[in-house]
């Protein structure tokens, strides 16, 4: 399935943030799943606006950790192809869950 160019959260994802941990746990609306996500794809999730696009966002992350453009890029894909597969932003750019 194809990434959304400009990946939203899905709708009242509710997020907490673990002191000590550096983690934020999530709970999916609906259902009540909670997922686990460390500090960088919590900080990818927070930047799925549905108005930024994946460069955009990798970006951002890049200009946070340093990590390079192309490794950025790479990481930012990989974390929303795991979003997408697990029902944390919409599937494709219509965002109409």
């Amino acid at each position: 399935m194809p990434l959304p160019e400009c990946p939203e959260k899905i709708a009242e994802l509710s997020g907490e943030e673990l002191e000590g941990l550096d983690e934020v746990v999530y709970v999916r609306p609906g259902d009540g799943a909670c997922f686990s996500l460390n500090m960088t794809a919590s900080a990818v999730l927070e930047l799925c606006n549905g108005k930024r696009s994946r460069d955009e966002i990798a970006y951002e992350i890049n200009r946070a950790l340093q990590t390079g453009i192309e490794q950025a890029k790479a990481d930012v894909d990989s974390i929303i192809e795991n979003f997408v597969e697990y029902g944390l932003v919409y599937a494709d750019d219509s965002n109409s869950a």
